[in-house]
């Protein structure tokens, strides 16, 4: 559990200082704005889900779940525009799976 949390931490911090990033350095008028606009909430809500699992446990599962999706479907959409690459895919969209395989098995050991 605790591992987990500190992945999601890690990579959503990632994912957010990448999305700010690609705002700052091509500005509003180019695509790259939309991996900030995206990203960025969604990075900071999962790494907030990470802090919450490490500090609640078991009880922040259904928040971690959420916050799973959210990241998944944020790194596969600035992907499928074209402005995400394999650096920052893998491990949005690994992390986000591997918390949602921990929300499953957590609920079986938890029932």
């Amino acid at each position: 559990m605790k591992i987990v949390a500190v992945l999601m931490v890690l990579v959503g911090l990632m994912i957010a200082a990448g999305g700010a990033l690609e705002f700052w350095y091509y500005g509003p008028e180019s695509r790259q704005i939309w991996v900030a606009v995206f990203a960025t909430p969604a990075g900071v809500f999962f790494s907030a889900a990470g802090v919450l699992l490490w500090l609640r446990g078991f009880s922040a599962r259904r928040l971690v779940l959420i916050a799973s999706a959210v990241m998944a479907a944020a790194t596969v959409a600035a992907t499928a525009l074209g402005v995400m690459g394999p650096p920052a895919w893998l491990p949005g969209l690994g992390i986000s799976l591997l918390a949602v395989v921990w929300v499953w098995r957590a609920r079986e050991v938890a029932a």
